[in-house]
């Protein structure tokens, strides 16, 4: 058997992840004034500002997914697998991560806290990439601790992310649809790892669950950790129950996981203080 990798090209992922960080640096060094962008819709105004970290989290995101392909790219058995777009599955995670780190950083601008979260972000993608490579490669055999991994990974990077959504002071409709993305790739990744195949019927299902949820969480007065946890709490109950109901499982087997998972983090959100 030909052995491979367990790392991408190191230059190519220098490459990458020094390239998105240094994009986040540069807004500690430029700025410019807020652009807003107003209209309205279905009877609503809605007005949005757009700024220099606004144009770095997209700019970082699309190349989070840019710089997962190139890494794939440099695999050897990359022509053995399937056809072109079956990479972008992979993209998933690190447009996660990129989207994490841009909106934490965005939440400490001015303090020393945002050094913490550039530090930690940087070693957090650069395993991000290298985990998702690692999937890649054993993609063609059964890996339970690369699924177990990069799932666990996933969730943690949602609950991040519902953080510093949460502690951002950021109207309702921009919430949504961020933490609705998030839950809708956190859902279609993990399905996929663990079922094989793409459900996005059932990913969009838990997005809409999952916005609905926000929408309740706005209004209460709790604060951004405790909102974080039961949001991923429901997220992973439901990503749970998909994944039981497409394997037919029954009765203790169907609903051990989600309740379990539901109560844990439903504590935590107590304890916390």
């Amino acid at each position: 058997m030909q052995n491979r990798s367990a790392l991408p090209d190191l230059e190519r992922l220098s490459i990458v992840t020094a390239t998105i960080m240094l994009a986040f640096a540069l807004t500690q060094l430029i700025t410019f004034s807020a652009q807003k962008v107003s209209f309205s819709m279905f009877g609503l105004f809605l007005d949005f500002e757009i700024n220099f970290n606004t144009l770095v989290i997209v700019f970082a995101v699309f190349l989070a997914a840019a710089g997962m392909d190139w890494l794939i790219q440099s695999n050897p058995d990359k022509q053995d697998k399937a056809h072109r777009w079956a990479t972008t599955r992979h993209w998933i995670v690190p447009v996660l991560t990129a989207l994490v780190i841009g909106v934490a950083l965005s939440s400490f601008v001015g303090s020393v806290l945002w050094w913490v979260v550039y530090f930690l972000g940087s070693l957090l993608l650069f395993a991000v990439f290298i985990g998702e490579y690692n999937v890649f490669i054993a993609e063609d055999t059964v890996n339970p601790l690369a699924t177990i991994g990069l799932t666990a990974l996933s969730f943690v990077l949602f609950l991040l992310l519902a953080i510093a959504v949460f502690s951002a002071n950021i109207r309702l409709y921009v919430r949504l649809p961020l933490l609705g993305i998030g839950a809708l790739m956190v859902t279609s990744r993990t399905l996929f790892l663990r079922l094989g195949a793409w459900h996005t019927l059932w990913g969009l299902v838990v997005s809409l669950i999952t916005s609905e949820l926000v929408v309740g969480l706005h209004y209460l007065p709790l604060n951004p950790i405790k909102d974080g946890l039961l949001l991923v709490g429901m997220v992973y109950a439901l990503t749970s129950i998909v994944t039981a109901i497409k394997e037919a499982r029954s009765s203790w087997a169907f609903w051990s996981e989600p309740i379990a998972m539901l109560l844990l983090t439903i504590l935590l959100s107590i304890v916390w203080a």
